[in-house]
């Protein structure tokens, strides 16, 4: 509620790409290196506690981020980007230490499955969130909004609790120790599935993710639509999230990286498509099929790793595959700030592009004869 409230809110009330291009990059940012730190701490401590803690920095960083929303017309706009990326910095870590602790309490053969039921109950409340968020926007102001936001989020908070404390798993990897990240970058160097992983899901989250976070330029500067068809639209985008998510269960574990370059491309082209559409059924729908394959792309990419990488190393490696969602921080203000010059259809369509070009050069140039090792799944 708190991300579509806010995109909308700055949109509407500063009437500038520019600063919401800098909030959204303050929000992605942190996860160049804070998903280092989570991976570290993942790796040496209890990843219960550890998760615990993030989120009690989590939830007071929030609160202050609802200090400042709820004065945001009397601040200069610097102060949202301020407490945006000091929340985010507990933000950032909370995925490399959930994609470690996850395969500590789900067999082997599930992962993938699990995966896409954490993604799918991820985004559940986001189908219905941005919509109400439209119509609570149109009625009443943001503060109301987020202090509700805020409260719904403690029960959450508080389920953490329930997760069982276990032991850290090690093993021999070729008779060498693990040597902290350097010796997880050269795993990944020396693994042909995730060095390739990493380069194709690193492209992409440049050209394709920022397209989200820039949904409401196109919904009110281009399409001059207002709150309520905001929130359609985003949670149309959420919905198609869920049902990508639930999609990976059906995909067997051995074919995730025969179909994720193709997801990828398909991905792009949906974009440039969309960069040219102007009616608001064929956005929705477009939308939707975006939201479907962009997340079951970042889904299959996650679990790849997570399959091929030692347990004692994980939270590293995880880290440094999690960290390619900061490059959608540089796509996001490069993009917006293009966005002053030219339409936003214009940029999509050039983002779309990009990442398809590069995609298709990734896939013919490394991933077409690659394999996954035998017995590595």
């Amino acid at each position: 509620m708190t991300l579509s409230a806010l995109g909308w809110h700055i949109v509407d009330a500063l009437g500038t790409a520019q600063v919401l291009g800098w909030v959204f990059f303050a929000r992605t940012f942190p996860r160049f290196f804070m998903s280092f730190v989570g991976g570290y701490f993942a790796d040496r401590v209890d990843r219960r506690k550890l998760i615990i803690g993030v989120y009690s920095g989590l939830m007071i960083a929030t609160l202050l981020q609802l200090l400042v929303i709820s004065q945001l017309e009397n601040l200069h706009w610097l102060y949202i980007v301020a407490v945006v990326f000091l929340r985010n910095v507990f933000d950032s870590a909370e995925p490399s230490i959930r994609n470690a602790l996850l395969p500590d309490i789900v067999k082997k053969e599930e992962i993938a499955k699990a995966v896409g039921y954490y993604a799918s109950s991820l985004n559940l409340a986001a189908v219905l969130a941005p919509i109400l968020v439209g119509y609570l926007l149109s009625v009443i102001s943001i503060t109301p909004l987020l202090i509700a936001d805020f409260c719904l989020q403690i029960p959450a908070f508080l389920i953490l609790f329930l997760l069982p404390a276990l032991p850290q798993k090690h093993s021999n990897i070729n008779g060498a120790a693990p040597k902290g990240f350097i010796f997880a970058v050269s795993y990944i160097k020396k693994t042909p599935v995730l060095r390739n992983s990493l380069l194709l899901s690193v492209s992409l989250m440049f050209f394709l993710f920022p397209f989200s976070a820039m949904l409401p330029l196109l919904i009110k500067n281009t399409l001059k639509l207002e709150s309520q068809s905001f929130g359609l639209i985003s949670g149309m985008e959420a919905l198609g999230a869920v049902l990508g998510g639930l999609a990976l269960r059906y995909i067997a574990q051995i074919n995730l990286l025969k179909i994720w370059p193709w997801i990828g491309m398909l991905s792009c082209s949906l974009l440039i498509i969309l960069g040219f559409s102007t009616k608001l059924p064929a956005v929705c729908l477009l939308v939707f099929f975006l939201g479907l394959v962009s997340q079951l792309f970042r889904c299959t990419g996650r679990s790849i790793f997570q399959l091929n990488t030692p347990a004692e190393i994980r939270g590293k490696v995880m880290s440094v595959m999690i960290s390619d969602s900061g490059v959608v921080s540089l796509g996001i203000l490069f993009f917006s700030l293009i966005t002053n010059n030219l339409t936003i259809g214009l940029v999509y369509g050039m983002m779309g592009s990009a990442g398809l070009i590069c995609a298709s050069f990734i896939f013919f140039r490394f991933f077409k004869e690659n394999k996954i090792p035998a017995g590595s799944l």
